[in-house]
């Protein structure tokens, strides 16, 4: 394999331009801008927020590369890379061990430190180099999740990448643990004079951003690393409250929202008589949806998951958590598909029912789905994506499939009033 020599004239580049590193190993998508981000973020002495639109290419160039070229100018520090999940921060630190590999970083590393980057040690969740003379218990790299055990670990940087996320938006008890483990880094963990680092994207107004530093922020009209077809697609598949936050940056009042504060719990496994409903998807960039209830009592217990892919390519899914809720009967609409989607299902085992429907879905929704809302209790597995199609559900806007399904399905089994009660006030 060929070898690389490294002037000083290029280390000083790779230096005031990080993201010309990403560039080395194939990064090429990453701009100046990315260099402004990283050097924002990590060599700042005071905390940092960097807030900015999802597909923006903030881990890959802030968390990745900034990473790597913080260690090849200060080789003794302490880095540690927390995100939501513990699974989300292992597959950074794997994907910056697998850049590590590289001839053109052992090149690089060599020309700066005089020896090529070895890990003398290789975990899941650390990293030790070669070039890290220090001896402490901490590695070079060590990754955690947000609600990790860290405590009596020491480090000279700690970046929080992603520790917001769709579950924050549709929990508030979600919401409230990222923000204690926000102000447990702040308080307890990070050293005085070291440096908490926070990156990622917003999803609720009383999110953990509330209690990280205050933010510069990047919308898609200032990075332009979107196109517009890009943003166009998008825009098709999510919610406009979701988009705006996403890539706006921009919360929405939540005033008017139909659906507020949903009640969660955790799925009673034996529960009898259980049913299900589904909203099939075919093509485009519609979504589906599937739906699960039971009675508790005066209450329904309720589970929600969506999908993107063509129902026929769906069957065994559907079958495997059909089983799963021990389902009686699962009920979808014949309108779109003459009935194709009820045979489908019969074919592969399942009690299936079709049903014509002739009523608005906006009517429908409000006088079911707002008219149990108060007696639902969603299940804490519920599929994120699921609920937030309730949660910013409105009139005429899609997608609306998972609000429109769980409608559907409260209507067929689990109706105790008539239908426009709630319509007419009474």
């Amino acid at each position: 394999m060929s070898h690389i020599t490294f002037t000083s004239e290029v280390i000083q580049l790779l230096r005031d331009k990080p993201h010309l590193i990403g560039h080395l190993i194939g990064k090429d998508k990453l701009t100046q801008q990315h260099s402004n981000w990283i050097r924002y973020v990590w060599e700042s002495s005071v905390h940092t927020s960097l807030m900015a639109h999802r597909g923006s290419y903030k881990t890959t160039g802030i968390t990745e590369i900034g990473a790597i070229w913080w260690l090849l100018f200060h080789p003794q520090d302490r880095i540690a890379i927390i995100r939501k999940p513990y699974t989300e921060a292992a597959k950074t630190l794997w994907t910056i061990k697998q850049y590590f590999k590289q001839q053109v970083i052992k090149d690089l590393f060599f020309a700066v430190h005089g020896e090529e980057p070895k890990m003398t040690v290789s975990k899941e969740n650390k990293i030790v180099f070669s070039f890290k003379k220090t001896v402490t218990k901490e590695g070079s790299i060590d990754c955690y999740s947000i609600d990790g055990s860290y405590t009596g670990n020491h480090y000279d940087k700690i970046l929080c990448d992603d520790i917001i996320i769709l579950k924050d938006r549709v929990s508030k008890a979600e919401r409230e643990s990222t923000k204690e483990g926000v102000r447990e880094l702040l308080t307890n963990i990070i050293d005085p004079g070291k440096q908490c680092m926070f990156v990622g994207t917003p999803w609720h107004k009383d999110d953990a951003w509330v209690v990280c530093p205050k933010p510069i922020t990047f919308n898609w009209q200032q990075t332009r690393i979107l196109t517009q077809e890009e943003i166009d697609e998008k825009r098709s598949r999510t919610t406009s409250t979701l988009f705006g936050i996403n890539y706006d940056l921009k919360h929405m009042s939540d005033e008017d929202a139909i659906f507020k504060d949903p009640i969660y719990g955790n799925w009673k496994p034996n529960t009898r008589r259980v049913y299900g409903h589904l909203d099939a998807k075919y093509g485009g960039s519609h979504t589906g949806a599937l739906t699960f209830a039971a009675k508790l009592g005066s209450q329904v217990q309720i589970i929600g998951f969506s999908f993107t892919e063509n129902v026929k390519q769906k069957v065994d899914w559907i079958k495997e958590l059909y089983k799963r809720f021990r389902c009686e009967e699962i009920f979808m609409e014949e309108n779109p598909d003459k009935g194709y989607t009820k045979d489908l299902l019969r074919e592969n085992g399942m009690v299936a029912t079709g049903y014509h429907e002739g009523t608005n879905k906006h009517i429908k929704i409000v006088a079911h789905l707002k008219g149990r809302w108060p007696d639902l209790i969603w299940a804490k597995n519920t599929d994120p994506e699921y609920m937030n199609q309730v949660l910013d559900y409105v009139e005429g806007e899609e997608p609306d499939d998972a609000p429109d399904s769980a409608a559907s399905l409260i209507r067929q089994k689990f109706k105790t009033f008539d239908a426009f009660d709630i319509l007419s006030g009474d």
